[in-house]
């Protein structure tokens, strides 16, 4: 049992320390593709030194809905301003509200980065390695939020909206037009209309420069033609910022309060950890 034990160890180290003949500075190149929690990605790895790889790549992550979720709006001083005109027997209202108007909204997330990385291998020869280096946001993306939460209000709440404005400036043409909108801590947002319907968004933007730490396993110039790498590590980010409707919400834990359990949960977890896991798979080709 000793033997195989033994056996087995041995076997094990000979995966970090197996002959490596491709770390010669500048002497050999890969590409690679990839594919993670941060989207997809290609890069370009070269040696610079026995120890060290520079890489530099592209990532891109496809934008679609993960999830929906119902976001409520309080509506009750619509409610009772519909039932006051209707009491006074100046309409009756073909479109009523009720206490609350649910917003339906979808989350997207989105990145889009270009990356510079050195992967440290503390052993020339071997397949465990140390990344480091930064992610940076090209101009053309640096408005694209990480996260969005848009969504729309019932065509019956947002007819019903409508309505009263227009019945109320019919009686009193200096009344202030009603809106609903939704109360972040002592600061309201009004949902506005787009193409004929009440649209909600809220965005979750990160600073252009974000740093990365990471441990991986396998080589990013392989021996023979293709490699296979496996890696986790964080994104860390700073100077977020959460907008509603195109303005800055003053706190993320006080905004999350107002949003789904879902959404909920996303946002008071990035406003207390600044980072990002990561966990990818990459596919790399040995050109020379």
């Amino acid at each position: 049992m000793r033997r195989y034990f033994l056996s087995f160890l041995f076997a094990g180290l000979a995966c970090f320390v197996s002959a490596q003949d491709n770390m010669e500075g500048f002497r050999h190149l890969s590409i690679g593709a990839e594919a993670g929690l941060h989207g997809m990605g290609v890069e370009v790895a070269i040696p610079i030194q026995k120890h060290f790889v520079l890489k530099a790549g592209y990532n891109w992550m496809p934008s679609g809905d993960l999830f929906n979720t119902d976001i409520a709006i309080d509506t009750k001083d619509l409610r009772e301003a519909q039932e006051n005109i209707e009491a006074s027997h100046l309409h009756t209202f073909q479109n009523k509200f009720g206490d609350e108007a649910i917003v339906n909204a979808g989350l997207q997330m989105g990145l889009t980065n270009y990356k510079v990385m050195i992967n440290w291998y503390p052993f020339a020869s071997g397949r465990f390695y140390i990344a480091g280096g930064a992610y940076y946001t090209p101009d053309n993306h640096k408005d694209d939020p990480f996260i969005r939460l848009s969504g729309n209000t019932t065509e019956n709440d947002w007819a019903a909206l409508k309505e009263l404005n227009q019945v109320e400036q019919q009686y009193n043409p200096l009344a202030p037009e009603r809106e609903i909108a939704l109360k972040i801590g002592n600061e309201s947002y009004a949902v506005q209309e787009i193409d004929g319907r009440g649209c909600m968004t809220t965005e979750f933007r990160m600073d252009p420069l974000k740093y990365y730490v990471g441990v991986g396993v396998g080589r990013c110039i392989p021996n023979r033609f293709i490699g296979l790498q496996f890696e986790m590590g964080a994104m860390i980010y700073h100077n977020s910022v959460l907008r509603c409707q195109g303005k800055e919400v003053g706190s993320i834990t006080d905004a999350a309060d107002s949003f789904g359990n879902d959404a909920k949960e996303i946002l008071e977890y990035v406003d207390k950890y600044p980072i990002y896991p990561q966990v990818t798979m990459r596919l790399s080709f040995r050109l020379f």
